[in-house]
């Protein structure tokens, strides 16, 4: 069985890389994650443009930030 998730591994790519990889090869990701910046998707942009038809699903937890490009402050 194959593992399906992308951990903070030494032994994996970089997570960058590797979602680079996946876009280009599969129709639809789903990420479940603790926390969220949409600073991030300016690494992967050029490589979801190449694939306009990829679906995307994100289940986050209690930390996101609210606008693209911001980092959220810690109170």
């Amino acid at each position: 069985m194959s593992n399906n998730f992308i951990t903070n591994n030494k032994q994996q790519k970089t997570l960058k890389g590797r979602l680079n990889t996946l876009i280009s090869i599969r129709d639809e990701l789903k990420f479940l994650v603790g926390y969220f910046y949409f600073s991030g998707w300016s690494d992967i942009y050029l490589s979801l443009q190449k694939n306009p038809q990829q679906k995307i699903k994100l289940l986050v937890g209690l930390q996101v930030c609210n606008y693209l490009g911001t980092q959220t402050k810690n109170s």
